[in-house]
């Protein structure tokens, strides 16, 4: 299992497509997808070994001569489900209420508990649907958030929560009394990239908000219309962002040289206007390269969130940006412009990228003909790999 990650995709980009491309060509690509499989379904003596209940076959098949049978749309319908549940329960955990007291006497180790307890729950529903959906989209990623917490599975442990020998979770309350509720906080901390919570999140954020259907819908379309309109306001803005001439000083009616503030803070409202739709369009574009690097830009943002937060910019956990204008106004000059400055760069390539996939994608999704025929998007390129197997 140590090559799940690898397998099914990370933020490096192009090389790690050829990569798999290479192993697919070489025939370890099938044998590492059944090896996964295997170990999701779990062992049992009575699991027959034709290829109608091998996951990874129907898969294969569904992408080669789709038929979208009703217990296939069923199970990824409900797994589209699990998966929003799932992101909910994260979010939970990340948000940072969840570890405070609050007036109407609500304890703070209870809401944390039940919080987790939600986690679980919400973790093994997505996993064990997960095994009988064949929607490569979400399956991946589920099967990346598995990696993560078998990656984290000790630190889990010291808060109470056990990995499974079948990849489900189990939650001991009775032993989280005496958890340090601050380990928790840390361990699912959406600010710190490398926490479990951000790997986790990285994984979920790549799956499009809603179950990817057979048809290609206007509504689908629409979307990717919408997010190539926001991603170029958002390089535009990004673009503002980085010029030194925004942050230069002029002179006032006395001749003092003065910072003008308020046209800075207007110009990053404005981007986090762009930022914020981008988010709601990119991730119902149904677009792989829109949503990966989506997912990348706001990891990004992760990484910058507490320079970002000494002058005012803060990051919901929708994922989305606001400015506090009190904090703005305090915040010095210099730290203004290498903060916003520094962000603006570090995502300046996925929000090109973004606009490049959403634009060249645009209305290519794959998807079924009036006919009944199958369209493949000659730039899926998960659809050529799967044609060499």
């Amino acid at each position: 299992m140590s090559d799940i990650s690898s397998l099914f995709g990370n933020n490096n980009g192009l090389s790690n497509m050829l990569s798999d491309y290479s192993a697919i060509r070489s025939g370890s690509y099938k044998k590492l997808m059944k090896s996964y499989y295997r170990d999701v379904q779990g062992s049992s003596n009575n699991r027959s070994n034709s290829g109608s209940n091998n996951t990874l076959d129907r898969i294969l098949e569904e992408r080669r001569n789709p038929t979208v049978s009703k217990e296939v749309s069923s199970a990824n319908s409900k797994l589209a489900t699990s998966v929003s549940s799932y992101k909910n329960a994260l979010s939970t955990l990340q948000n940072a209420k969840t570890y405070e007291d609050t007036e109407n006497g609500a304890d703070a180790r209870d809401k944390v508990k039940n919080a987790i307890k939600s986690y679980v729950s919400a973790y093994n529903d997505s996993v064990t649907t997960a095994k009988k959906s064949t929607n490569l989209n979400m399956t991946s990623n589920v099967a990346g958030a598995m990696e993560a917490t078998r990656e984290e599975s000790a630190s889990l442990k010291e808060l109470g929560v056990t990995l499974n020998s079948d990849g489900t979770l189990s939650f001991d309350e009775k032993g989280f009394k005496d958890v340090d509720l601050s380990k928790v906080k840390e361990a699912f901390d959406g600010n710190a990239a490398l926490s479990y919570g951000s790997k986790v999140a990285s994984r979920l954020n790549r799956i499009s908000t809603s179950a990817i259907s057979s048809n290609t819908s206007n509504t689908d379309v629409a979307n990717t219309v919408s997010a190539v309109s926001n991603s170029r306001s958002l390089m535009e803005s990004i673009g503002n962002l980085k010029n030194s001439d925004l942050y230069a000083k002029t002179r006032d009616a006395s001749g003092n040289q003065i910072f003008d503030r308020d046209k800075v803070r207007a110009e990053l409202e404005r981007f986090a206007g762009f930022y914020n739709s981008t988010i709601d369009s990119a991730k119902s574009s149904g677009v792989s390269g829109v949503i990966s690097n989506l997912a990348t830009m706001q990891q990004k943002t992760s990484q910058n969130a507490y320079s970002l937060q000494q002058i005012g910019v803060s990051i919901g956990n929708d994922g989305k940006l606001s400015v506090n204008r009190d904090t703005f106004a305090n915040a010095s000059e210099d730290a203004i412009e290498k903060s916003v400055t520094d962000y603006a760069s570090s995502i300046e390539t996925n929000a090109r990228l973004l606009n490049y996939y959403s634009t060249t994608q645009n209305g290519s999704s794959n998807s079924y003909s009036a006919t009944g025929a199958y369209n493949t998007n000659p730039a899926d390129i998960v659809s050529q790999m799967y044609d060499q197997i």
